[in-house]
Formats: C-alpha cells, sequence, structure tokens
C-alpha cells in the first residue's frame, strides 16, 4: 500500500459518510478507532507519525466530528462498529490491528466479537466500560450550574459548552505542566456539536458491552495510568480479567491520555505489541 494522508469517505451502513486517511504504507495495517464525537482523528496524530514509518495507518473521523457527517441520530455503539466496519472495506483491508482509547473500547469489542476475521490484534489505552447504569439520572435533571459537576449534565452542555471543555480536558490531562495539551484539546472540543453528544447519550446502550469482554479472542494489551483521575486502574483491571488473551499495562503517573500527553511512552508499547521485529514474532 502506498502513503496517502488526503482524505477520503467511506459510506457506513445507515448512508453516513466517514472520513478516513491512510498514512505510511506495508502490509500490516492498523486502524484507529475513535474514541468520542468529542474530538476527532487528530488526537491521534503522535501515534500516526510514529506507526507510520513501520506499517499501514489508517484514521477516520468519527460521524458527527471532524469532516464525517453529522446525522441527527445514530450514535449508538453498532453503528460506531459499523463505521469502522465501512472503512475497513473502503479501504480494501481484510484484516487490521485495533487501536482505540477510552470510550472506543465499546465498539472495538463489537467489531472483534461480531468480525472477529477482520480483527488481527487489539490496543486500548484507558479503556472505559459501564459496568452498572449510573447511581442517578443527574445528567438529564440538572438545570442550573453552581458548580464545576453541575456541567456535566444536558443542560450545562447547552448552556456553556466552553466551560464543559476546559473542565473536563483539565480531567483528562491531570499531569503537571499539561497546559499546551489541555488548550489543543480543548480547541478541538469547540468544534463539536453539544446536541450530538447529548443524541449520543440518549441511544447508548452501555449495559450492551461488558458481556462480550469473554468473547474477545484476539491478543488485546491495556495501557492504563495510575494517576488517571477519569478511570481508576481498577476499572481496567476489571475489563481485562474476563477477556481470555488480554493484560494490561499500568504507566506510573500517567493521566487519562499518556498517548496523547507522553505519546513516548505509549507509542512504544504500541508498535512492540502490534509489529513483529525481523526476527521475533508479535508480542502475545
Amino acid at each position: 500500500m502506498g502513503t496517502r494522508t488526503s482524505t477520503e469517505f467511506a459510506v457506513s451502513a445507515d448512508g453516513t459518510r466517514i472520513a478516513w486517511r491512510r498514512h505510511g504504507k506495508g502490509d500490516l495495517v492498523i486502524l484507529f478507532i475513535p474514541t468520542w464525537n468529542l474530538v476527532d482523528s487528530r488526537v491521534v496524530r503522535h501515534q500516526v507519525d510514529f506507526l507510520a514509518a513501520r506499517a499501514t495507518v489508517v484514521t477516520y473521523d468519527p460521524r458527527g466530528a471532524g469532516l464525517s457527517d453529522r446525522p441527527t441520530h445514530g450514535y449508538d455503539f453498532p453503528m460506531h462498529a459499523a463505521d469502522a466496519l465501512a472503512v475497513l472495506d473502503t479501504v480494501g483491508v481484510g484484516r487490521a490491528s485495533i487501536v482505540t482509547a477510552s470510550r472506543g473500547m465499546d465498539s472495538a469489542i463489537l467489531l472483534a466479537t461480531s468480525h472477529p476475521d477482520r480483527v488481527e490484534r487489539l490496543v486500548a489505552v484507558a479503556p472505559y466500560l459501564q459496568f452498572e447504569a449510573p447511581a442517578s439520572d443527574r445528567f438529564w435533571t440538572i438545570h442550573e450550574i453552581k458548580e464545576k459537576k453541575d456541567l456535566f449534565s444536558a443542560h450545562g452542555w447547552r448552556t456553556d459548552w466552553p466551560a464543559f471543555a476546559r473542565v473536563f480536558m483539565e480531567g483528562v490531562f491531570s499531569e503537571p505542566d499539561s497546559e499546551e495539551t489541555i488548550r489543543e484539546l480543548v480547541e478541538i472540543a469547540l468544534q463539536a456539536s453539544p446536541e450530538i453528544l447529548i443524541t449520543q447519550e440518549r441511544e447508548l446502550r452501555w449495559a450492551a458491552i461488558p458481556p462480550l469482554l469473554p468473547a474477545v479472542q484476539v491478543p488485546t494489551l491495556l495501557i492504563h495510568g495510575d494517576g488517571d483521575l477519569a478511570v481508576p486502574v481498577s476499572l481496567a483491571q476489571r475489563i481485562a480479567d474476563p477477556m481470555p488473551n488480554a493484560r494490561l499495562h499500568v504507566l506510573p503517573g500517567a493521566g487519562h491520555r499518556p498517548d496523547i500527553r507522553n505519546p513516548e511512552r505509549v507509542n512504544e508499547l504500541i508498535a512492540a505489541f502490534l509489529i513483529p521485529s525481523p526476527t521475533e514474532p508479535a508480542t502475545a
């Protein structure tokens, strides 16, 4: 496969156009599944720059973000998995390794279990699943912003999206000296649509994903920071335990997205797991 960085489009199962890009070259293909429609594929540029010298890397913007279409509905996990499949089909890739992060773990699990023949290996940074239903429906019932936590609601997103974006990114990048990264990600988040994300909150069926964990047969590497303020390491371990071929690598002092904040700590782990050396097979 030759190097290509221009944007092209795949058409998903419901007709939504998904903007994708191919980087690097080689028979080994790595597909990045987006995390949340809050951001687009620009957030994985550090991994693309590193891995494209070793493999073909395919990225795409999630529906509702970046250059992809922004339909009024269709933001549940099955549609996101369908988008990944549509990109693979359009690029002409039969089988690829998957890299994702945070909420992207749900779509990756669906793809790996519904189409196991298409997934070679799986890497997830700071994986997040919901094993239990929320204790309250405060996301829908908050109607006045009195403190920071109230921004994490439908009302908060609609009334002060910039404040939410800032507070959210501060929690994601909790490592010292993260201001530059926070500003960069806030700028991307401000291009997202709070109404799309609210629609997604209505459509997601979190409970459908955890029972699928034992069916994920592909070799899996979970990377998690022990300084993650958004997702505790214990949740990452809970995700890893039922997966028959998964292992958890904990990064000391890292926050929720070390692949963005400290990519040098993550890129080598991803490459070692996904890309075999000339003399040795990839790590199981």
